[in-house]
């Protein structure tokens, strides 16, 4: 099962620079980004991917909880994550031209 667990999609290490150093938790709500990686150990990053947090998903903060933690919709379905683990979720900003068909 650990050798299957190692194939995941995940970085355990962001990209230094460019557009891997943009973090979920820097995004303003409603700014539709993409998830390029995520930057955690895989034992924590397994249940994000579980629930469809996978590189090249979009991803959008819709709301803020009470506590502060943020509430996002990926590819439409809504999820609460912690301040913490959206530091660790690298994206990337959607380009406007996508969107304009």
């Amino acid at each position: 099962m650990d050798s299957m667990a190692r194939a995941l999609p995940v970085v355990k290490s962001a990209p230094t620079g460019g557009l891997g150093s943009l973090r979920l938790g820097d995004i303003p709500l409603r700014q539709e980004v993409e998830l390029v990686s995520i930057d955690l150990p895989l034992e924590l990053a397994e249940p994000l991917l579980e629930r469809g947090l996978l590189p090249g998903c979009r991803i959008c903060p819709v709301r803020i909880s009470p506590s502060g933690d943020p509430i996002v919709s990926i590819d439409g379905s809504l999820l609460a994550l912690r301040r913490e683990t959206a530091d660790c979720l690298c994206v990337r900003i959607l380009s406007h031209l996508q969107d304009a068909d």
